[in-house]
């Protein structure tokens, strides 16, 4: 199947701002940062302030963790609305929808609440707000649901996969419905061609736009190496993981290869683990078992403004994803983007799209997934070796520069916003 890639601005400043009329977007999401140092979901906040700033009016529908009501944050307003009793809200945020029904089965009993509310939360919001355009984050259930409001309120719709929605609930009934919204929406995004193959698509459905997420390329390269490094040795190399807990990121593969690096380099080398999920416990566990939990550092969630030091501090990044259980796995993997801004030398898995983000030996190394062997050895060379590690950081840097900052990749979305709304089916807001 053709995939449709935009083109890309031809001058090497960043994009200048839109004068056209100004596009009033309604973005809907599964999840959104609940605050300044909040991670989650933190590209949709990304992409929301780089629209922001190409002079695009932006408003996020997102469910709330806390407190539910409208807030200003940064020129854009975001709405959150309540599925469930505020005590007991546990479907979005912390690890993710999919491993907290995982970890708890119970709270399958509030997903027909989650749907309900995003529901009748956007029907309102689209009186209220009237958008020039729809973009729902994620097929299912964010696109579902904008292709019903859309029997109400013809707003031009945009849907973007983003891997979970596309790599997961695969069985033939929920393929068929995000088949359905993908054919009704107006435009659809993937940030890979491996994510958009995931879906099944047919000849039935429009060819989507390739659209990666993107990354501050400044914010990320000055990270301050010395301030997290003070108590270590010169010699001391760390090998740095930054994510959630969760299956689908193979963290104990990554433990496991880490107890196999030959004893000389071990000796010299830590290994951080940034974040925090569901399986957090279990990784402690099997770090005391493999006899490396002296080695190991678990940092837990960290503030997404204090990120860029812990790259600056690392040596090499690894990212070894897995297909989880369910089938989830790396659409395209945003923590390699920042690593590759931060300087920072990469080591993941051939794993859903992430072969499309790394060219193996280029900007990166690339192993199997699910053979910490593998990683172990590739680990140790490229600890072992400064230079191969300064050509890799140096082509994967003019890389994100060229692709990947968020200028550009709002530019691209802008563009296909403006291309829908310009068709005869665009309501009439006078």
């Amino acid at each position: 199947m053709l995939l449709v890639h935009l083109p890309k601005p031809s001058s090497e400043s960043d994009p200048a701002p839109n004068t056209e009329t100004a596009l009033k977007v309604m973005m809907l999401v599964s999840s959104y940062p609940r605050g300044p140092a909040d991670s989650a979901s933190i590209f949709l906040r990304n992409l929301a302030e780089s629209l922001r700033d190409r002079g695009l009016a932006v408003t996020v529908l997102a469910p709330a963790d806390d407190k539910s009501g409208i807030t200003s944050e940064g020129n854009i307003t975001v709405r959150r609305f309540r599925y469930f009793p505020r005590p007991w809200q546990g479907l979005a945020y912390g690890s993710g929808i999919l491993p907290n029904l995982k970890r708890n089965p119970m709270l399958w009993l509030q997903v027909p609440f989650f749907l309900a509310c995003m529901t009748i939360s956007l029907l309102k919001n689209l009186n209220r707000v009237r958008p020039d355009v729809v973009h729902a984050h994620w097929v299912i259930p964010q696109g579902l649901i904008a292709i019903l409001a859309k029997l109400f309120y013809k707003t031009p719709t945009v849907i973007t996969l983003h891997g979970g929605d596309a790599f997961a609930f695969t069985n033939k009934s929920l393929q068929k419905l995000k088949q359905y919204a993908l054919r009704k929406c107006d435009a659809w995004t993937t940030n890979t061609r491996t994510t958009s193959s995931a879906i099944g698509t047919s000849h039935l459905m429009a060819e989507p736009y390739v659209i990666p997420m993107g990354v501050d390329v400044d914010r990320f390269a000055s990270g301050n190496r010395d301030r997290l490094r003070a108590d270590l040795g010169r010699d001391t190399k760390i090998v740095l993981f930054v994510g959630r807990l969760v299956e689908k990121k193979g963290v104990d593969d990554l433990i496991t290869a880490f107890s196999l690096l030959p004893a000389r380099v071990r000796e010299t080398t830590l290994l951080w683990i940034v974040g925090d999920g569901e399986l957090r416990q279990q990784l402690e566990t099997l770090a005391q078992r493999l006899g490396v939990a002296d080695d190991t550092k678990f940092w837990g969630r960290i503030a997404n403004d204090q990120l860029p030091d812990y790259y600056a501090a690392g040596d090499i990044f690894v990212g070894p994803s897995v297909v989880a259980e369910s089938g989830d796995t790396e659409g395209l993997g945003v923590v390699f983007l920042e690593a590759f801004a931060a300087r920072l030398c990469v080591l993941a898995t051939r794993a859903g799209g992430i072969n499309e983000v790394i060219e193996d030996g280029t900007t990166g190394m690339l192993v199997e997934p699910n053979n910490p062997p593998s990683l172990a050895q590739t680990m140790a060379a490229l600890l072992c070796d400064k230079e191969l590690r300064a050509r890799l950081t140096a082509k994967a840097f003019s890389e994100v520069q060229e692709k990947y900052q968020w200028p550009r990749i709002a530019l691209q979305f802008e563009s296909v916003y403006r291309r829908i709304c310009r068709r005869p089916s665009r309501r009439n807001h006078a």
